[in-house]
């Protein structure tokens, strides 16, 4: 019998920061087609994984740095969630991992609007991970928003996690919006096509960079 002790236990051993668990049922607000189920028809819990975002890249002056530590920021969840998802299925249950960045379920080419297969932040909240910050990051108590999520979807039933409740931002606190060059923000959600203006830049040899951080690395609670 597959267990959220075990699990968590697993995800510590093997590098994660933080685990938590989501039954399906809290996902009801979820957009059509983005809930656990439309992924996993059988899914009754979401295993949400996170893994502490070193701190020193947001001081970096090479966009190339930072961009390096993202990306291996994914692999790492990828590969985390996937070896739980392979773990579980050895023990009987049906588990699918799910990717912490690309690919996207849903892409409007207009708006430059993407979506991840199952929305991570807002899994990471209801799995008590933490909470939603003005700049759209996951909050977390301890490690701030220097946090990367990845998740495995369980068609088994585990003892949820209570899901966080404390505050993210100071109620008179504005930094991010304030700060974002491309005024994308609005304290509830991000306009992604403003966003990836900035934050996206081609490099001489046809490669890309983040070049923008700037709603990360100006909130008082990056560090927790």
């Amino acid at each position: 019998m597959v267990e959220a002790k075990q699990i968590k236990e697993w995800a510590f051993q093997n590098g994660a920061d933080l685990c938590g668990v989501a039954p399906a049922d809290r996902f009801e607000q979820a957009p059509r087609g983005f809930h656990p189920a439309d992924v996993l028809p059988d899914c009754r819990s979401v295993v949400v994984l996170a893994v502490r975002f070193p701190a020193s890249s947001l001081q970096a002056r090479s966009a190339s740095a930072y961009t390096f530590v993202r990306n291996m920021m994914v692999e790492r969840l990828d590969r985390l969630s996937f070896d739980l998802s392979r773990t579980l299925e050895a023990q009987g249950a049906l588990a699918v991992p799910i990717p912490s960045a690309e690919p996207y379920d849903y892409w409007d080419n207009e708006r430059r609007h993407g979506r991840g297969v199952l929305s991570l932040k807002h899994a990471g909240r209801l799995a008590g991970l933490g909470v939603l910050g003005r700049n759209t990051l996951l909050i977390n108590e301890k490690f701030g928003n220097m946090i990367w999520l990845g998740a495995v979807l369980l068609s088994a039933e585990l003892e949820p996690d209570p899901p966080a409740d404390y505050e993210a931002c100071p109620e008179e606190c504005s930094l991010c919006l304030d700060s974002c060059p491309q005024g994308a923000l609005d304290g509830v959600t991000i306009d992604q096509k403003l966003c990836r203006q900035r934050s996206i830049a081609s490099t001489p040899g046809g490669g890309w960079t983040l070049s923008c951080n700037v709603c990360r690395r100006i909130c008082p609670r990056y560090l927790g």
